[in-house]
């Protein structure tokens, strides 16, 4: 009986032994691919309409795609959309500039990117820093002007 018990627990092992290879086996080829965290890589083309012109889930979906590679740094969340005066969208990003363990000690960069009406970057920068647990300065960060 004892055999028996040996053998099922011997497979059960291997079993999850050879899962955790797959597994860690799939980050590996992930983390090749350049890309960072489970982002997927868009194309910008792919998102702009047949028309050229880009609506306000469009300019959100082009800055996703283009604020981590655009800046240099991991993408943590597109945070604002707005329409430009001049025909055009601007898009808040927020981006881990540094991490920290705990994550509330990670500093975050708020970055300012202006969209032309078709899709194109006109230019960014950076609108603040801050830590991501510091919520009580937060306001005076945000206060950001139009670029």
């Amino acid at each position: 009986m004892t055999d028996s018990t040996s053998d099922s627990e011997t497979d059960e092992f291997d079993d999850v032994v050879d899962r955790l290879s797959a597994a860690v086996e799939k980050t590996e080829d992930d983390d090749s691919s350049g890309q960072t965290g489970t982002a997927k890589t868009v194309d910008v083309d792919e998102i702009i309409d047949s028309d050229g012109d880009i609506d306000l889930y469009d300019a959100r979906d082009i800055g996703r795609a283009i604020a981590g590679d655009l800046i240099g740094s991991p993408l943590d969340g597109i945070v604002e959309v707005g329409e430009q005066d001049d025909d055009g969208w601007r898009v808040v990003a927020e981006v881990v500039e540094r991490t920290a363990v705990p994550d509330t000690q990670d500093i975050l960069g708020r970055y300012v990117i202006s969209l032309e009406s078709d899709g194109t970057v006109h230019g960014y920068g950076r609108a603040g820093r801050y830590r991501r647990g510091s919520v009580e300065t937060q306001s005076e960060i945000f206060a950001t002007e139009e670029r």
